[in-house]
């Protein structure tokens, strides 16, 4: 009698059922990494932007009203205010100055990302790597931090 080489049914599930465990083990973990590279990559934009915002600041002695300034006068590339989500960056004044508007200054800002969910304050939202005291969005922080969204004019 002949002997047939080959896997039985028994072994055949038994190996799909291994790559099955394996598969259910890995993809939560690169999917995960995937979404931390995307809010890593976020971090170095807005560092870019931040540097830009304080090039900006040493030439004209304020910063601009807003980020599409620093893409018309060649600061930032096009599409340089966007996030990796392809949304705009959260950028406001804060200004101060001895009571009229002539004597304000806008000698800060607060920039950031909404983050993947495209929402204010939630866990997701990404906070510039750069001086963050000063630059914040994040509540009780500094005197500078922001309530209700808005910055606290001094």
């Amino acid at each position: 009698m002949k002997k047939e080489k080959g896997f039985t049914l028994l072994e055949l599930m038994i190996v799909i059922a291994i790559i099955g465990l394996l598969i259910a083990v890995v993809i939560p973990d690169l999917l995960k990494t995937r979404e931390m590279a995307e809010i890593e990559a976020c971090k170095a934009s807005l560092r870019g932007v931040q540097s830009s915002l304080e090039l900006y600041y040493t030439h004209y002695k304020n910063y601009p009203e807003n980020l599409q300034v620093l893409i018309t006068e060649g600061y930032l590339q096009e599409n340089g205010s966007k996030d990796n989500w392809n949304k705009e960056l959260r950028y406001i004044l804060s200004t101060s100055g001895a009571g009229s508007e002539e004597d304000a200054q806008t000698n800060n800002y607060l920039l950031g990302s909404d983050g993947p969910d495209g929402k204010q304050d939630t866990d997701d939202d990404v906070e510039p790597p750069i001086n963050t005291k000063r630059h914040t969005f994040k509540k009780g922080k500094t005197s500078d931090s922001t309530t209700d969204g808005q910055p606290v004019v001094q």
